[in-house]
């Protein structure tokens, strides 16, 4: 036996308009129950830096969509036995088990007689026929999960509308991190250039390349704080300062002097512009072709020419590099003495000096382009992270020039003070005064009489038995704001292209500050 189809196709229809039903409570419950926990991180955001107001409440969307889909998947998806849905709809509709009875009886589970059976079947389907499903099973939303979901959306609505002091926290992380994203791609940068670097051994080269990868690491970490990164950064900053050399800057200002000199001579201009550039092995190899064989040769006045260029750069690197020095003044001397072949042996050597030189320059300017590197990310991230400068106070107004012109308005004007008028800075420079007089000293002879400082035969310069004029209070002015730019300019320059210890770096940008019209 089976079940009756027109049975059946009751009990289907009545379970589709019950799933509906269903759908329009769990959906609702499902979509609170997503907003509820959407609400408890939205708390737990006040507690602890989490996320961001933005985050949450896109979170708490698709918490809320989740708990939609559990719900209407829970109602759809859950299977229901035909015997199952006859007992719920015996109860729902008052049918005192006709249903059941009809279903069990169909598939065999109740014996009965036939005419038993068909009188049965006719009753439950008359009785189903009177059934009207949409007044029984009507298509409303549960009130109370519409009044939780209200509730709890209010709820959340002002958890995220409200300042919440965390946020500030992310801001700042987010900020960090950026700092810290930034300063992972600038030494990954420094790794180029010291890879490219000339004049490293493969030793130092192996211990830069070493630090900055290791603080690249010690940055990439993901929980990085501040303090973590900083002290990263630290660290490489002391382990590179290890391979400083201080006299290389005294030696690239030497080549740099002896550079200007050859400048004006066509014969060696290009040593001084390979020097000028800082391609110190160019000027090597240009300075040792002089010491070849190949080429035409020199005409004596030439030679002479070259001697006397020499003789001015050894002038030029006496003080910075002595045994380069030497060397070209005794390239000189040969030369002058026509001794060719002392002179060729003499530049060769001169030539490995200076290529040495160089290589002893670029050395430093590596090992100082890292730790100008790994400085200026510990100043960022410190900034970043709302950290102090090491000393002082940041660049800028406010700074230390208006503490220092503060406490001399608080003295103006009190005898006693020590307050005078100096020469040269007699005008406020900021307020579209005059400019400040440029102070001209004078030398007093033995006698007391007054000099200038001039170049002798100029005018206005006395000379002779002439008496001497009295001096004069001139009134020659510079304009004070482009004195302070062009002085700010190399200023700033410096701190940027080189490595300058922290502490000492603020000192510069107090001085400058305090100054700044």
């Amino acid at each position: 036996m089976a079940v009756d189809y027109r049975l059946g196709n009751y009990v289907r229809l009545w379970g589709l308009r019950l799933r509906l039903v269903e759908s329009l409570s769990w959906g609702p419950w499902g979509a609170a129950a997503g907003l509820g926990a959407g609400l408890l991180l939205a708390i737990g955001a006040r507690i602890t830096p989490l996320l961001t107001a933005r985050w949450l409440a896109g979170l708490a969307a698709l918490l809320s969509l989740v708990g939609v889909t559990v719900g209407l998947a829970a109602v759809w998806l859950r299977p229901r036995p035909l015997h199952r849905l006859a007992r719920t709809f015996d109860r729902r509709f008052r049918l005192a088990e006709r249903l059941t009875t009809a279903i069990e009886i169909g598939a065999g589970q109740l014996r009965t007689t036939p005419a038993m059976t068909a009188a049965q079947l006719a009753d439950t389907l008359d009785t189903a026929t009177g059934v009207d499903a949409g007044v029984m099973l009507p298509l409303r939303a549960s009130r109370r999960a519409l009044l939780a979901l209200g509730v709890l959306a209010t709820a959340l609505a002002l958890s995220l509308w409200l300042p919440n002091p965390q946020e500030d926290v992310l801001s700042q992380r987010a900020v960090v991190r950026a700092a810290i994203e930034e300063q992972i791609e600038e030494l990954e940068a420094a790794r180029e250039e010291v890879i490219k670097a000339e004049g490293l051994t493969e030793a130092e080269r192996e211990m830069l390349l070493q630090v900055l990868e290791e603080a690249m690491a010690a940055l990439d970490k993901g929980r990085a704080t501040p303090q973590e990164a900083m002290a990263a950064l630290s660290e490489a900053e002391r382990a590179l300062a290890e391979l400083q050399d201080p006299g290389a800057a005294t030696v690239q200002a030497g080549l740099e002097r002896a550079a200007k000199g050859m400048a004006d001579s066509e014969l060696i201009h290009d040593i001084a512009e390979a020097l000028a550039q800082g391609d110190y092995s160019a000027a090597a190899e240009a300075l040792a072709a002089y010491a070849g064989t190949e080429g035409e040769p020199l005409t004596r006045e030439e030679e002479l020419e070259l001697a006397r260029e020499l003789a001015e750069a050894a002038e030029a690197l006496a003080e910075s590099d002595p045994d380069l020095a030497e060397q070209l003044a005794q390239a000189a001397e040969a030369i002058e003495r026509g001794d060719i072949a002392q002179a060729r042996e003499e530049i060769r050597e001169a030539a490995q000096r200076m290529a040495a030189s160089g290589q002893r320059v670029q050395r430093q300017e590596a090992v100082e382009g890292a730790l100008a590197q790994l400085q200026e990310g510990r100043e960022e991230i410190a900034q970043a992270g709302g950290a102090s400068p090491p000393t002082g106070q940041s660049p800028g107004r406010g700074g230390a020039g208006e503490q220092t012109a503060q406490g001399e308005g608080q003295q103006g004007g009190q005898p006693g003070s020590g307050q005078q008028t100096q020469p040269g800075h007699h005008e406020d420079a900021g307020t579209g005064a005059p400019y400040d007089e440029v102070y001209v000293p004078y030398r007093f002879e033995e006698e007391g009489a007054g000099v200038e400082v001039g170049r002798e035969g100029g005018e206005g310069v006395p000379s002779g038995d002439a008496p001497l004029p009295a001096p004069e209070g001139g009134r020659a002015a510079v304009p004070y704001r482009q004195v302070y730019a062009d002085y700010a300019a190399q200023a700033g320059a410096a701190l940027e292209s080189s490595y300058i210890p922290l502490g000492l770096k603020q000192y510069v940008r107090d001085y400058f500050s305090s100054l700044e019209p």
